[in-house]
């Protein structure tokens, strides 16, 4: 992941929050408490596997048919199937009652071409009513982070048998089933997947926990349960701390699972606040939600202007209500961008920590300290400043290296004050604290700013004031989006921000570090000195205000023909696959994503998109062979 944008999260505290909201959860947040399935057995090649628990035995079998478009559990009637095909089939038998019959459902056609296959089962007592257990199977469809179907099959209180259908989900292998509460009482756990490419990529986008209970055929679904709140906190620090860690980029996919979680909580208004403050406008129009959307319009009758993603916020508080977690009345009551209340930019001279103080973390005594005292964040902020320049100097590859050694050299600074460890039950801050700790502070920016060199020591010894006044600058031209803090920490999105600026003011570099002269040109007036500096930056001249951005129609144009261009020559092969038809496609589609890249990879893929066979060749081949059986043994007899 790439990117923190607007404000980030300072270096220092990022551990100590993550460490005090898991230890105020229970220990059921610690770990996903998984339960183990009765019984499993995988299909794979073989034409049967049975299972066997607790008096239940459970058989998946292949079986040739030529009733292949009859509905089926996961096929709905097809009056174009092939004439025959093998069909796989759950056959379950309650062995407490041997003269019972035994039940039979059929699953889907199964095998190659025929969209499903890796099918198994798991047993597990998901019904605590239920004198048997129940059968979960699940099949994989194939495609790019897709599909698993999988569904319950139980036995109903008057004997008779019942198939439940779970969402489709885009993870690998068998739904996962938590006890969640410790109680007994198990749940089936999923993800919201409309989350998926809604804000952010696939790989940038985090979704909601979902926890649903089964019961006589039923789902229910008991996500909001007060006995669950521990361990979906637990969840989204866990989340929070992998985005962080991983650079806090596309923000908004985390942003919006962020809100719908803290929803989930209770927290709804706390969880909303926090995404104004991190939120990133973006200008790709791949993700978000237009007006079309939400008129729930068919595409092609909306205009270009209805078609274009709508502001996050907006987009997110339609969405939200949408799914279910908050209601119309809250969706109409939210704030669209951060007040100035709201916001630290409350003039020089006052300071808030780099994290959200509404309301300040818990069993965090540090937290407590910064967001109280404005000398003490200062001085974090002044450290920021150097660490995110360093961290823009070193490069993605040296961020994590980077990282621990800061963590390591704050939390040895935060215990030479005598400041109390995150999550710990007693955090009262000693007196002489805020001295102390504003001193350590200042060693350590001392000690990393020796390590800075050309515009990156130019700006990490500016005055905060004015290093906060050009962030404000950069929100003001368009060039951050509107309602983002200026709270002096230039992560990942303020540096894009500088950039930009940058080459379409034409300045010497874009290097995303704001030099001296950058930041005399960026300022359409000088600010004052930092009322804390010692005063070694005299104010700058007044020069000509920066111009606005444009688009390089031009440039856009070609860079985007050669992304297309080299996006198409490179699943050449895979889309070679598919207008022959060939069979094996996924083989095909693995080969090309993983090795296409090298040039022995790309004309492998291609040569087995050429070479492999066709599916309607395959069916022929198939219905020879079917005919030379049936000559040879007689009349076929039907499923």
């Amino acid at each position: 992941m790439n990117g923190t944008g607007r404000s980030g999260i300072g270096p220092g505290l990022v551990l100590a929050m993550t460490i005090a909201f898991s230890a105020a959860a229970s220990p059921a947040s610690a770990a996903v408490p998984v339960v183990a399935p009765l019984a499993h057995a995988n299909l794979g090649e073989r034409s049967q596997v049975k299972a066997l628990s607790h008096g239940l035995e459970a058989t998946l079998q292949v079986r040739l048919s030529h009733q292949c478009g009859m509905a089926m559990v996961w096929q709905p009637a097809d009056q174009h199937a092939a004439a025959s095909c093998s069909v796989a089939q759950l056959v379950v038998r309650d062995l407490s009652h041997p003269r019972s019959a035994p039940h039979t459902f059929l699953l889907s056609p199964y095998g190659p071409n025929s969209g499903y296959g890796h099918m198994e089962m798991s047993l597990y007592q998901l019904d605590a009513a239920s004198p048997l257990p129940q059968v979960i199977v699940s099949a994989y469809t194939g495609g790019a982070h897709c599909c698993e179907l999988s569904s319950i099959f139980g036995q109903m209180p008057d004997g008779t048998w019942r198939e439940t259908s779970l969402e489709q989900s885009e993870s690998d292998g068998m739904p996962t089933i938590v006890d969640v509460a410790h109680d007994g009482t198990v749940e089936i756990q999923g993800v919201d997947q409309s989350f998926f490419y809604t804000f952010a990529s696939y790989a940038g986008s985090f979704a909601p926990i979902t926890l649903q209970r089964y019961h006589a055929g039923q789902l229910a679904t008991v996500t909001r349960d007060p006995a669950y709140r521990a361990y979906l906190a637990g969840r989204l620090a866990a989340a929070r701390k992998e985005w962080v860690d991983g650079g806090q980029s596309e923000p908004n996919g985390f942003l919006a699972y962020y809100v719908a979680t803290q929803a989930q909580l209770g927290a709804f208004a706390q969880g909303w606040h926090y995404m104004l403050a991190h939120a990133e406008s973006s200008r790709d129009a791949t993700f978000g939600i237009s007006i079309c959307d939400m008129r729930q319009t068919d595409e092609k009758k909306c205009t270009p202007a209805e078609r274009r993603p709508m502001p996050f916020p907006q987009g997110l508080a339609f969405f939200l209500q949408k799914q279910g977690y908050i209601t119309p009345e809250q969706a109409a009551a939210v704030p669209l961008t951060l007040t100035a209340q709201d916001g630290k930019d409350s003039g020089p001279g006052q300071y808030g920590p780099d994290f959200s103080c509404d309301p300040p973390p818990d069993h965090n005594g540090v937290a407590a300290m910064l967001c109280h005292d404005s000398d003490a964040a200062r001085h974090e902020l002044l450290f920021d400043q150097v660490y995110y320049a360093l961290r823009q100097q070193v490069g993605r590859d040296g961020w994590k290296a980077l990282r621990q050694q800061v963590i390591a050299d704050e939390n040895a600074a935060n215990h030479g004050c005598g400041l109390p460890e995150p999550g710990a039950a007693d955090q009262d801050v000693p007196d002489g604290a805020v001295a102390c700790y504003a001193a350590a502070m200042d060693r350590l920016t001392r000690q990393y700013r020796q390590r800075l060199t050309g515009a990156a020591l130019e700006e990490s010894s500016r005055p905060l004031d004015t290093h906060i006044a050009l962030q404000r600058r950069l929100v003001e031209l368009g060039y951050l989006p509107a309602g983002t803090e200026a709270d002096g920490v230039y992560g990942e999105a303020t540096r894009g921000a500088i950039a930009t600026w940058q080459r379409t003011t034409h300045q010497p570099q874009a290097s995303g570090f704001l030099s001296d002269a950058d930041a005399q040109a960026l300022l359409p007036v000088a600010m004052p000195p930092d009322i804390h500096s010692a005063g070694n930056d005299a104010p700058s001249p007044a020069t000509k205000p920066a111009a606005r951005p444009h688009l390089n129609l031009f440039g856009g144009g070609v860079i985007l023909a050669i992304t297309v261009f080299g996006t198409c020559l490179y699943f050449l092969p895979f889309g070679v696959a598919c207008i022959r038809d060939s069979t094996r496609k996924r083989s095909i589609f693995i080969v090309n994503v993983f090795l296409g890249w090298t040039l022995a990879g790309w004309v492998a893929a291609l040569a087995m998109a050429l070479s492999f066979e066709t599916r309607s060749d395959y069916e022929l081949r198939h219905q020879a062979k079917i005919r030379i059986i049936t000559e040879d043994h007689g009349p076929d007899s039907r499923m």
